[in-house]
């Protein structure tokens, strides 16, 4: 899986290290990797499966990160994948898989950042570590970076509580991050810790239901009156109705994804994330790579799909994914019967959540949702911070990247 064009031209790329492409820092040692890395594949499918990492959602699963370096990452060239590679006492410990976003004008860089390998399309893109702890391995990754990529910043969305950075900025955060509270405006600002420069800002809200202690029949007391409503017409439709069908497919088969598409298309049409026959080949090859993780579920009436859903399941998770529908069928509310049929479903399989994941839209806050509020993170690797408001500026010009 050797990217054609991990070896750049010097007069395009104009990178100088300033060290080794190895660190050893105290107990740990930092290389750059790939994903041809037989040793750290091996390390992170035990890891995974055995539900041994730290921060433990699909999202961190070896298929998800490698299907994300080969539609998006790979083959462009202005992306490099830097796939660190955390050892202690020669053992992998940790990943963290990063790409450099980089912009050259003639011989010269203009500006040079890491972004997570899935950043923003992925939900909770993190540190890959067993470590209880994943403060020593961050602040080794952050010696590494100085050291090999100066005047390159590291921007981190979508820091949680429960991220494994998360210890780390304790003391340049509110305590209500800690908390789950929403941010506010204490959250932005710039603030030195560990000889490393940090900028926080406020990030998106995360909503999930807690089903830890709920079952079929107490789960929608904290739905709004609305809603509780269209879930009692959905029991009825269901009950009554006899051509209105509910399917759940494990490992579902190529057709069923491709129904998903064709609804999600119908549905969203220009909008859809679908649209693009890059995002269509990526899901394919996810849902084919980790099929195991996958469930879809459909509403039919009289044999037609009305309805589809895309979960993702891992450890104590249902991960909501995304959704298709036939506009035709609307009037069997086939969404609300879909939905509230995968979440009983959960229930009774023994989940203790039900994730919503990124995104504040109106009809989660129907549901009984726990709201968490995330971060975004800016790491000024070379604690210059008058470089990165340069490249910034010069970025926002150009205005093609984030």
């Amino acid at each position: 899986m050797r990217n054609p064009r991990a070896v750049h031209d010097a007069t395009a790329y104009n990178e100088t290290r300033t060290a080794s492409s190895m660190l050893i820092d105290e107990e740990y040692r930092v290389r750059e990797t790939d994903f041809d890395d037989e040793e750290l594949r091996n390390w992170w499918l035990r890891a995974y499966h055995s539900h041994s990492l730290l921060r433990n959602t699909h999202f961190q699963s070896w298929e998800w990160n490698t299907c994300w370096y080969e539609h998006y990452v790979r083959y462009d060239s202005r992306r490099r994948l830097v796939l660190l590679r955390i050892d202690r006492d020669g053992i992998p410990v940790a990943a963290v898989p990063l790409f450099l976003q980089s912009r050259c004008l003639g011989r010269f860089r203009i500006w040079h950042y890491f972004l997570w390998i899935a950043d923003r399309l992925s939900q909770y893109p993190d540190m890959i570590t067993t470590e209880s702890d994943a403060s020593g391995a961050w602040l080794s990754t952050f010696a590494y970076l100085r050291r090999c990529y100066p005047g390159a910043w590291l921007r981190l969305h979508d820091i949680l509580p429960e991220s494994t950075i998360a210890p780390l900025l304790r003391e340049c955060v509110p305590p209500g991050f800690a908390n789950n509270a929403p941010p506010d405006s204490r959250l932005s600002g710039d603030t030195d810790m560990n000889n490393i420069r940090w900028s926080v800002e406020e990030g998106e809200s995360y909503m999930r239901i807690d089903l830890s202690n709920a079952d079929t029949d107490n789960w929608t007391v904290g739905c709004t009156p609305h809603l509780r409503r269209e879930i009692a017409r959905a029991r009825r439709l269901r009950a009554q109705d006899a051509g209105l069908d509910w399917r759940m497919y494990l490992a579902p088969a190529s057709d069923v994804v491709d129904r998903l598409i064709r609804l999600n298309l119908t549905r969203f049409g220009s909008a859809s994330w679908f649209a693009d026959e890059r995002n269509r080949r990526h899901f394919r090859m996810l849902t084919r790579y980790n099929d195991k993780e996958l469930m879809i579920s459909e509403i039919r009436r009289d044999g037609r799909p009305l309805h589809l859903i895309a979960c993702w399941l891992h450890g104590n998770t249902v991960h909501y994914v995304l959704s298709g529908m036939d506009p035709e069928g609307k009037r069997w509310s086939p969404g609300t019967v879909n939905l509230v049929a995968v979440i009983e479903w959960a229930l009774r399989a023994g989940y203790h959540y039900f994730d919503f994941l990124r995104g504040d839209e109106k009809y989660k806050r129907e549901y009984p949702v726990e709201i968490r509020a995330s971060a975004d993170v800016t790491v000024f690797i070379s604690g210059r911070r008058f470089l990165y408001t340069m490249q910034r500026m010069l970025q926002t010009l150009r205005r093609g990247e984030r």
